[in-house]
């Protein structure tokens, strides 16, 4: 980075050594190896021995997408680059599909994608780019001639910017906001001087925008800087045509640079199921509970934390569903240091006035008010966004400006008057008071338990108000250096302690459990794998492994109509992961948005449950054998593939029941009680005192006088999860009969059935020995087909049972011998003329070469891959070109060639100027 020729001083050192500092402190637990915030450890669902963190909440971000996309894609770009590969395919998650063109992958993000190859490389990439969005904000700050003071203050709230909190999987664009405003001020500052260039910051800030991954915050990011265009295109007088040939020239260089990114991301989008992003977006605002939030983040407790209990679902959900709306939030002290840049005269008060206005229209259209939607929308493709989530970093950094310019006009210009902070006072008063009084039936509601958070939003959101009456209080002094000092320490304390706050309900220990994952690279090869929750979405592709699980926007169209038709009528495409949200009738989305446009009322329908993932996996197992899955994962206490009958018992109010050594527990299940006519497993929820049980649970089932028993070991036994016992015979139960039980533990440290309750509709003759009624253990019946795929491998965290003969990854027709080499080489020897066909997703792009020659790609089976075989032995290779990519890199590099000669061009004309 290139400071303004006035900050190229020493003096800079100290505001410069604060912001690498503070974000590298905020963060230090992590660092140090204290707590850890490692996605994997939560969406990546293979941890055993978690131990939770000093506080609750979410454990240094809230948005699992870091972890379900950015971490695992960007672990998958980094080693394709580590190889020579440019990431333009992923053959690993669903069928195949476009991997940079998703853009959330960061896959363009060089040099910084390259730290996602590391397990610890998200949080690397998360200090880099707080400190980046600190130092160029300085920067631009310091351009605007604010004091150093100021510039510090502002830099260092938008270094640790909520945003990167909230949704970190966003932070890739963050920092080139500032240094695209700077770009365009250093652009004014050429044209008013006359001189050529100075736009040269423009083409890398936009370029890098776009090449951040994510162009919804970029795309948000690019309105604010409009409207700073439009300031100083209305303020250049006689230079504004010079200025705005500048800016012109800088941001086409800009998006000529990002063209290798662009064209194909807009191919993809015209191709994809785009979820909410087709219409429904425009129809969404914020609802009354969330509207405090963005001034006070603590007022419902720690963020991210479990619902305190005795709220009610839906109040829950209305809280968790603001928090998913919202991208960032301002806080206190910076809402009212900011509002102070408009309220007292002074040097930039026009910019002022531009960066509220800005605010209050986004603002507008966060709250749904009609004429700001209405403006919003006619932004072009600003409507198929989630706009009112991503413009939180452009907003957070024009409040953020604004505290830079109260600070600067108080350092230069003196205390504030009464009359100035009266106004402020009031006007402060008046935005809280709005913003909590429309939430104030659902704060009531969610403390009325009696929880223990009311403390912690007591005294976290009294701190705040603490600080921000502090801050305002020290603006009416002279700005001495004791009272420098205090606004110093006041306003950082505010920033860095939210900022750091999260890290202490990070983990303290957590182990990754890799084990299920080294069976699968031993065995797997080129079949696919189809997971019902451990070894989450697209983690495999981390690791080269290919699973049909993926969580991804876009998603092709073609696999979405594929999951639909064949493998799953019920699933929800962007989150296809085997443990996701069902719905029924898939095309709900854009019926909603439609109605909603047109203002008709959809008349609720009588809710209707649909089949769980098990159910739809066993009537569809067929299918998933055809696109090449071999093996299905499960948590460990769960078989697909086995009809079960769990007794009336529910968890509400369970106890645990200790079996010492030579402990025993029977009971009675009626006839009728269960379904079943045919019993091979039973599986008990069971509690082992955090690993410390040991020896043998033993089981004994009978029906009339006919029995059958089994043991499981207690040793490598998960805590409170079902433990499987296998009967050693499979036992019949004849319709008219009941069911007597005997769970005993015959040596070893104690071990705990959990009770539950009856049910209503329990039968009141289930009796526990030992133990009155109403509670029973909370057992489950097994009945396993004949012809159930085997388990293969088992361990704490997971499952993995392997189908019988799936598809091969390539077959022809008729039979010619195959010699599989990779996903992208097969070798074939064929006694006559036959097609090819590939399992892998059909998709513009894709090219075929046999011996060299160029052949056609066909689509068959409505999304896979075939070409025509001469008789004989043929090399056939494939690889992945996106459309259009080489006239776009062609022009890219000329783009970059052009601002590199500009650039040099406006070095040497300084060095004739300075002779």
């Amino acid at each position: 980075m290139t400071l303004p020729p006035r900050a190229v001083t020493n003096r800079h050192l100290i505001p410069i050594l604060a912001l690498i500092v503070l974000p590298i402190a905020a963060n230090g637990l992590m660092l140090a190896g204290i707590t850890h915030g490692n996605p994997a450890i939560f969406v990546m669902f293979l941890t055993r021995g978690l131990v939770g963190g000093w506080l609750p909440g979410a454990p240094g971000w809230r948005d699992p997408t870091i972890g379900l996309i950015t971490q695992p894609l960007g672990m998958l770009s980094a080693r394709d680059w580590l190889h020579g590969i440019v990431p333009w395919w992923n053959p690993y998650s669903g069928v195949g599909m476009p991997l940079a063109a998703e853009m959330q992958t960061m896959s363009f993000f060089l040099p910084f994608v390259l730290l996602l190859k590391f397990w610890g490389g998200w949080l690397a990439l998360k200090l880099i780019i707080q400190i980046l969005c600190g130092l160029f904000t300085y920067a631009l700050l310091i351009e605007l001639r604010l004091t150093r003071l100021a510039a510090g203050l502002g830099a260092l709230f938008f270094a640790l910017s909520p945003t990167i909190y909230l949704v970190p999987h966003v932070m890739g664009p963050l920092p080139f906001a500032p240094l695209l405003l700077l770009g365009i001020e250093r652009a004014d500052r050429a044209a008013r001087d006359s001189r050529g260039l100075g736009f040269g910051l423009i083409p890398v800030a936009l370029a890098y925008s776009i090449y951040g991954g994510y162009p919804e915050v970029a795309y948000a990011d690019a309105t604010l800087a409009a409207v700073w265009t439009i300031w100083r295109f209305a303020g250049a007088g006689a230079a504004r045509w010079r200025f705005a040939r500048k800016i012109v020239l800088g941001c086409g260089i800009g998006l000529v640079m990002s063209l290798p990114l662009v064209v194909p991301f807009f191919q993809y989008v015209r191709l994809s199921y785009l979820g909410q992003h087709a219409d429904l977006y425009s129809w969404i605002w914020l609802l009354p509970p969330g509207a405090p939030l963005q001034l006070f983040p603590f007022i419902y407790g720690p963020i991210g934390a479990l619902t305190p209990p005795g709220v009610s679902p839906v109040l829950s959900n209305l809280i968790t569903a603001s928090w998913n709306q919202l991208g960032g939030w301002f806080g206190p002290l910076a809402a009212l240091l900011g509002l102070a840049a408009i309220i007292r005269p002074g040097r930039l008060r026009g910019l002022g006035f531009v960066l509220t206005g800005f605010i209050l229209v986004w603002q507008l259209r966060i709250w749904g008010f009609p004429p700001a939607v209405w403006l919003i929308d006619r932004i072009p493709l600003m409507a198929r966004t989630n706009a009112i989530r991503f413009s939180g970093p452009a907003m957070e950094l024009a409040c953020f400006i604004l505290l830079a310019i109260t600070v600067d006009r108080w350092q230069t210009g003196g205390a504030f008057d009464r009359r100035a902070v009266w106004c402020l006072s009031t006007l402060g008063a008046a935005i809280g008071l709005f913003a909590v009084l429309p939430a104030l039936r659902s704060l009531i509601d969610w403390f009325a338990p009696g929880t223990a958070m009311l403390g912690f939003a007591l005294g976290a959101t009294g701190i705040e108000l603490a600080l921000a009456v502090a801050a305002v209080t020290l603006l009416t002094r002279p700005p001495g250096r004791a009272t420098t000092l205090a606004l110093t320490l006041v306003v950082g304390t505010e920033c860095f302690a939210t900022a750091a706050l999260s890290q202490f309900a990070a983990p303290r220990h957590g182990t990754i459990d890799l084990s299920g994952v080294a069976y699968l690279q031993r065995h797997l090869r080129l079949a696919r794998l189809y997971s019902l929750q451990p070894f989450g979405p697209n983690y495999p592709a981390a690791f080269g492994l290919a699973a049909i699980d993926e969580n991804e926007l876009p998603v092709p169209a073609a696999w979405n109509d594929y999951i639909h038709r064949h493998l799953d009528p019920y699933a929800d495409v962007v989150m296809f992961t085997g443990s996701q949200a069902r719905s029924i009738g898939c095309t709900l989305l854009p019926r909603a948005a439609a109605a909603l446009r047109d203002g008709v009322f959809i008349r609720p329908q009588r809710s209707v449950t649909p089949p769980d993932q098990s159910a739809e996996l066993r009537r569809h197992l067929a299918a998933y054998g055809a696109i090449g899955v071999k093996y299905v994962l499960t948590p460990p206490d769960q078989n697909p593939f086995v009809t079960h009958a769990d007794l009336p018992v529910t968890s509400a109010g369970q106890v645990p029941f200790a079996l010492p050594a030579g402990g025993v527990l029977s009971g009675d299940i009626p006839a009728g009680t269960i379904s079943l006519r045919h019993v091979d497993r039973v599986d008990v929820l069971i509690g082992t005192y955090d690993g410390a049980a040991r020896g043998a649970l033993s089981v004994q089932l009978c029906t009339r006088k006919i029995c059958a028993t089994g043991h499981a070991e207690l040793a490598t036994a998960q805590d409170d999860h079902f433990l499987a016992i296998k009967l050693d015979h499979r036992l019949d139960v004849p319709v008219d009969a009941g069911l007597r039980y005997r769970f005993t533990h015959r040596h070893g440290a104690a071990v705990a059935i959990w009770l539950g309750s009856f049910r209503i509709d329990a039968p009141p003759a289930l009796a526990v020995g030992g133990i009155a009624p109403p509670h029973a253990p909370l057992l489950r019946l097994i009945d396993t087909p004949r012809d159930a795929p085997p388990l293969v491998f088992a361990n704490q965290v997971m499952r993995i049972y392997r189908l019988d003969r799936p598809r091969e990854f390539f077959t022809t027709v008729p039979a010619c011998h195959l010699t599989r080499l990779a996903i992208d080489a097969v070798d074939a020897d064929c006694p006559a003329p036959a097609r090819l066909l590939r399992l892998e997703a059909y998709y513009p792009g894709w090219h075929a070469r046999i011996a060299g020659r160029a052949v056609p790609i066909e689509r068959t089976e409505s999304i896979f891959q075939s070409v025509a075989l001469p008789a004989g032995r043929s090399k056939v290779r494939f690889f992945y070109r996106p459309p259009f990519i080489r006239i776009s890199c062609a022009m890219a590099l000329a783009g970059l060639a052009m601002w590199l000669g500009l650039m040099l061009a406006s070095v040497l004309r300084a060095r004739r100027a300075r002779r």
